[in-house]
């Protein structure tokens, strides 16, 4: 699927290729020796191979495309094993006990949890090509965008990452992100299909573009709690670091772009941040519209200034890690409200005077069973009965 017309960069793409079609693969290299460049023009193939497979047996239908790979590996499929053992396989950094202090700390910190996406997901805009295919989903921004529903079926799978059993290989949490690696290959395929997009430019939802979530929705959400006035030791930041590796290898990051443990997985971050980094017509639209959205949201009783004001606090650069000297906001058109800005600060004062309170024993107890609570009955509320289906999603015309 990949055209490159350098040679050299061609070679050095079908090689990175060959290597995300190993099924479990493990081996690391050093952090300068990753081909960060060449990783950007490769989606899937593991998967890639599998939905193939599934359109060619017409087997697409019903939508629940883990129960359809399923039924495939039943038949025999050697594509469907394939993946399926990629998905199962726990790497030996991978330790369940190891991320429960992180999940902890998550249902601790509601309000970071719930401000989450005024960072992560304008993070995951910096970057043209993840933005050009959110943007052409017609979900985010457009004539009739549809964000409240988008933003809880992406704080479906955030919730469920709190779940440490339901996310071992069989768990009902571990098949969401299954399902959401399958459908992100349909959106992929859907839009190679559709002869709209760039392959000269990279990959869409490339590996790098996935790999990159594993600093946005670990290591970065943990500061912006920070940001926000929660509390976060250092164990619990590297537990919450974990469990977002974990999903990232079951969305299929080949372990190359993760690195042999969490520093050197922020190092690759920052290289790939950087590589990643050209925001375009496409990110500053999709975050004007995310402040639109969030503005209009009830569980955020907020103006879009304030709205604005919060997501510069969380992005400033201590905050992201990987941009040192870029104002990464103002790239995204979010320029900066001195009065907005003080009015955010005087409320993370007081949020983080009732977050040391909540640090005692006892009532830390407390607050991680309540936040839980919390966390479960806000998303019902959200979902509105309906829950999240992560089927594929008509992209550019072309339904996957």
């Amino acid at each position: 699927m990949t055209v490159v017309s350098d040679s050299a960069l061609a070679e050095r793409v079908a090689a990175v290729t060959a290597t995300a079609a190993i099924s479990a693969y493990t081996v690391t290299k050093p952090v300068d020796e990753v081909d960060v460049e060449a990783w950007n023009y490769v989606g899937d193939p593991l998967c890639e191979a599998l939905v193939t497979e599934l359109r060619d047996r017409k087997m697409m239908g019903g939508g629940n495309l883990y129960a359809q790979a399923r039924a495939l590996q039943a038949l025999g499929s050697g594509a469907a094993d394939a993946f399926f053992a990629d998905v199962e396989h726990v790497p030996e950094w991978a330790e369940f006990e190891a991320m429960r202090a992180g999940a902890r700390m998550a249902k601790r910190n509601i309000l970071g949890f719930l401000f989450a996406m005024h960072g992560s997901l304008a993070f995951t805009y910096v970057d043209p090509a993840t933005a050009a295919v959110m943007n052409s989903t017609g979900r985010l921004s457009g004539a009739n965008p549809d964000f409240t529903r988008r933003f809880w079926e992406t704080a479906t799978g955030f919730i469920g990452a709190l779940d440490v059993d339901g996310m071992r290989p069989g768990g009902d949490k571990w098949e969401q992100w299954v399902r959401i690696r399958l459908l992100h290959t349909t959106i992929r395929l859907g839009i190679v299909r559709s002869g709209r997009w760039d392959l000269a430019a990279g990959m869409p939802i490339s590996q790098i573009a996935t790999g990159s979530g594993a600093h946005i929705f670990g290591r970065y959400r943990v500061n912006l709690t920070r940001a926000l006035g929660g509390h976060a030791t250092a164990e619990e930041l590297d537990s919450f670091s974990l469990m977002w590796r974990w999903i990232a290898r079951i969305e299929g990051t080949n372990a190359e772009l993760l690195g042999a443990d969490l520093d050197e997985q922020l190092a690759l971050a920052q290289r790939i941040s950087l590589h990643l980094y050209q925001p375009d017509h496409n990110s500053r639209e999709l975050t004007s519209a995310m402040l639109d959205g969030l503005n209009q949201m009830r569980l955020f009783p907020l103006t879009r200034r304030l709205h604005g004001a919060v997501l510069r606090r969380v992005m400033a650069p201590d905050r992201l890690e990987t941009f040192p000297d870029i104002d990464v906001p103002t790239g995204l058109g979010v320029v900066a409200d001195p009065a907005a800005d003080r009015i955010v600060a005087l409320a993370v004062s007081a949020s983080r005077i009732g977050h040391h309170v909540l640090r005692l024993p006892v009532l830390s107890t407390i607050a991680e069973a309540a936040g839980a609570r919390v966390l479960d009955a806000a998303l019902a509320r959200g979902l509105h009965g309906r829950a999240a289906t992560f089927r594929q999603t008509s992209v550019a015309g072309d339904s996957g």
